[in-house]
């Protein structure tokens, strides 16, 4: 596949760090838009061609965030995103997509994914939902430590 790293400088990175994002985006527009997007933050950005890869990568890299396009080739997007959040790593999926309603949001948090970004894609609009998604995944791993040590302590 086409699956690979993109380069990331260190040019405006904020105190967030470099964020590992994966980009399961079919679009070779939307590829480059989220290159550039991932570079100027100095993100981490593995492409990825199939649902399959996807969640390979997420096995390997652990990476917090997942971009998702609405239309896959080799299986439907609520299949994908209930399968990439149940992981045992709980990453971030925010559908891409080129219709976005109330409706649409809906499912998407009902099948387990987090948000949902509208095409075209604005760099705002991603970096918004991408540092969003990274705060949401750090605490809610935060808590899932805390809570397994206490748990320990009690037996």
């Amino acid at each position: 596949g086409r699956a690979n790293w993109q380069a990331s400088s260190p040019a405006g990175r904020a105190s967030m760090g470099p964020i590992a994002v994966i980009g399961l985006v079919t679009s070779d527009e939307d590829r480059r838009v989220l290159a550039g997007i991932c570079s100027r933050n100095g993100w981490h950005l593995l492409f990825a061609d199939t649902s399959e890869e996807a969640r390979s990568a997420l096995d390997q890299l652990k990476a917090p965030v997942i971009l998702c396009d609405r239309d896959l080739p080799d299986q439907g997007w609520r299949e994908t995103v209930e399968d990439l959040a149940s992981s045992p790593h709980r990453a971030c999926v925010i559908l891409v997509s080129g219709v976005v309603d109330t409706y649409l949001w809906d499912e998407v948090v009902r099948t387990g994914g987090y948000d949902v970004l509208a095409k075209p894609l604005r760099e705002d609009e991603v970096v918004r939902a991408v540092r969003l998604a990274w705060s949401y995944w750090k605490s809610a791993a935060k808590r899932a430590v805390n809570s397994g040590k206490k748990k320990s302590r009690e037996s």
